[in-house]
């Protein structure tokens, strides 16, 4: 019994040792575990505080870097105010002058006439809306009128292209030396008299932004140097048809900075070399449009380097280049993926491989296409697919192209404008594509000339779902008949019909002149038009403003007296090769002429010196006239017109015969 109560009480102490060191292990566990947490809490306040000293210090680096910025912004826009208050003061200034010094010339009391006495505003609204030989003319009829004519607004925009045939060197530069501070825009265009003296005085308007120099044949590098170096604005540049040469371009590389629009059309004196130029200036980066037309002398290299120096392109005109090939236009679209707009009118080697890399690149919002055998359906249909913004499509003379394009351009939901002209086999089916298509409601403009299979079915089809189309062109389509004419009655939108080359009688010409809408009909070639056909058509259509019936040998002087007493507001009537015209049918119209600004009579052997005189004595607002092959109409009664119109045609040959 004592061995077994000594051995109790030998396990009892040896448990209350173990209980004991299991309680001092808890508690070094647990003080070792608070000793890290304590830690951990004041490397944690630490790191707080040092990441907040951090922050402090990173914004107060930042306020004083924003500070330093903010001064350096108001410093500048405290330049440019300064700049801009002086030029503002400098100009006001100096129109003041201008102002009291004409002021002073204008002379007062009775003798002023009526329109010297309007206000300002007004005289000067009626006086902007003149050309530059009026305003030239009206400078000298005395002293208050050469006042107003010499006001800075009227001269900010010269147009001296409708003027080309007299402007003078002399002329151009009066007029720049006196208005160069104000000027903002010349246009020069086929103005062939125009030489350096004038570009001395254009490269002195330093605010000018767009200058058109086409068709002067007096341009040269040393000129363009010049101007480019003197008007560092120019936004858009014109330089189509003159004689440039890789110097230009290397100037416009280097001063033209703002420059957004480029034509070099028909350049031939430029090479790859001068387009190399433009990748190592920095001009002409920002350009927008680009116009290359007839410049068959670049090559791929040349393409490679507009693409490099003007990525940010928009619009390209490729117009007219039998060069161009697939390899130029994969090399163009790689690096400028912003283009928008590409034209490729009579360039005859694109294929489908680069319409297709076309659509794999960018997004078109229009394409203009003519003359292309190598195209075929599946080109549009890529197209479509990638483009779904197109809203302009010109696809014209494309033999390839076949029902299953339009049907791809049914799918477009844009479509205002299709030209679809020379496309042997479209048929029926392929105009119900469109009209049953999404964009049928948006169509504004259609051409379907030299579509043969196109039928009347077309015609009903067009007036039933496109009721917001304008303008319809369907010549020379050989399938079309009065019943399909008829139908375009009810378009109650169109406003401009060509029916050039149809096989249209009067029946179905009079019953489309119920259209009201109607402002412009060409109906040349129309054999089987006749003089009732007219008379029952202008007797319903009022507000004809157009009228072209240029060889329908039928006609006489009675379709034109019908014209001239039923559409009073005619402005443009042509009625070239129409051989039974006489002077009373001028007559006629002279009676109407108020608003008659457009005539053409050539090929109209039975006029004689008459015309002339009635057109100088009755139609005030005559701007064209067009005599050729009027064998009977003498050159001196023909000049007395030529001071009175900006364009002039006349000859005495004789191409009909008298039969």
């Amino acid at each position: 019994m004592c061995f077994m109560g000594w051995k109790s009480y030998i396990s009892k102490k040896k448990m209350k040792a173990a209980r004991l060191l299991e309680r001092i292990e808890e508690a070094k566990l647990y003080h070792t575990q608070r000793g890290i947490k304590l830690a951990f809490i004041k490397w944690t306040a630490w790191v707080c505080f040092r990441k907040n000293r951090q922050n402090d210090a990173v914004r107060k680096l930042q306020k004083a870097q924003e500070s330093v910025h903010c001064r350096n912004i108001i410093m500048s826009w405290r330049h440019v105010v300064h700049d801009a208050k002086r030029t503002k003061e400098y100009f006001k200034r100096l129109e003041k002058e201008i102002q009291e010094s004409l002021n002073s010339e204008i002379p007062q009391g009775n003798g002023q006439d009526r329109l010297s006495l309007l206000p300002n505003k007004l005289s000067l609204k009626i006086f902007q809306s003149l050309g530059v030989r009026d305003l030239l003319k009206c400078a000298q009829v005395c002293h208050s009128w050469k006042a107003i004519t010499q006001i800075s607004s009227l001269w900010t925009e010269i147009d001296f292209s409708s003027e080309s045939s007299w402007i003078t060197d002399q002329t151009v530069e009066r007029i720049l030396r006196a208005h160069r501070v104000y000027v903002i825009s010349v246009n020069l265009c086929g103005c062939t008299m125009v030489q350096g003296l004038s570009f001395r005085r254009i490269s002195q308007c330093r605010n000018l932004q767009e200058l058109n120099l086409s068709e002067c044949l007096n341009v040269n590098d040393e000129n363009m140097k010049m101007i480019l170096e003197g008007c560092h604005s120019l936004l858009y540049l014109n330089l189509a048809f003159t004689h440039i040469t890789n110097a230009t371009i290397r100037v416009l590389s280097r001063c033209c900075l703002t420059l957004r629009s480029l034509n070099l059309a028909y350049c031939m004196g430029f090479s790859d070399k001068g387009l190399q130029y433009l990748t190592t200036g920095k001009g002409c980066h920002r350009l927008s449009h680009l116009d290359l037309s007839g410049c068959s002398q670049i090559s791929v290299d040349g393409f490679t380097y507009v693409a490099e120096a003007c990525s940010s392109l928009q619009q390209i005109v490729l117009d007219d280049l039998p060069t161009l090939t697939d390899t130029c236009l994969q090399v163009l679209v790689s690096k400028c993926r912003s283009l928008t707009v590409i034209s490729l009118l009579d360039s005859p080697f694109v294929s489908d491989v680069a319409f297709k890399t076309i659509a794999e690149v960018i997004s078109l919002t229009k394409i203009q296409i003519e003359g292309n055998e190598r195209m075929t359906d599946s080109s549009l249909k890529a197209l479509c697919r990638s483009s779904l913004k197109l809203s302009e499509v010109h696809v014209s003379d494309c033999p390839r192209m076949t029902d299953a394009s339009l049907k791809s351009l049914g799918s477009l939901t844009k479509l205002c404008k299709l030209n679809i002209s020379g496309c042997i086999k479209v048929t029926d089916m392929g105009i119900h594509y469109i009209t049953e298509g999404q964009s049928a409601v948006e169509l504004r403009e259609l051409d379907l000339s030299y579509c043969p299979k196109v039928t009347d079915l077309s015609l009903k089809r067009i007036t039933q779902r496109c009721s917001n189309l304008t303008h319809l062109t369907v010549c020379f389509c050989e399938n079309l008949t009065d019943n399909g004419f008829e139908c375009l009655d009810k378009c109650a939108s169109l406003v401009s019909l060509d029916i050039t080359g149809c096989k249209i009688h009067d029946k179905g010409l009079a019953v489309l002149g119920a259209n009201n809408s109607l402002r412009k009909l060409t109906a040349t070639e129309c054999v089987f038009i006749t003089d009732k056909g007219i008379k029952m058509f202008c007797r319903q259509c009022h507000r004809l403003e157009l009228l072209d019936v240029c060889h329908c040998v039928c006609l006489s002087d009675r379709s034109i007296k019908a014209l001239s007493f039923f559409c009073r507001t005619i402005a443009t009537v042509r009625i070239a090769g129409c051989p039974k015209m006489t002077d009373t049918a001028v007559k006629y119209l002279t009676r109407a002429g108020h608003f008659l600004r457009e005539l053409d009579v050539s090929g109209c052997p039975l006029l004689t010196d008459r015309t002339p005189s009635l057109l100088l004595c009755c139609c005030p607002q005559l701007r064209s006239i067009s005599m050729l092959y009027c064998k009977n109409i003498s050159s001196q009664a023909a000049l007395k017109l030529q001071r009175r119109v900006q364009r002039w045609k006349h000859s005495n040959d004789a191409p009909y015969s008298l039969d």
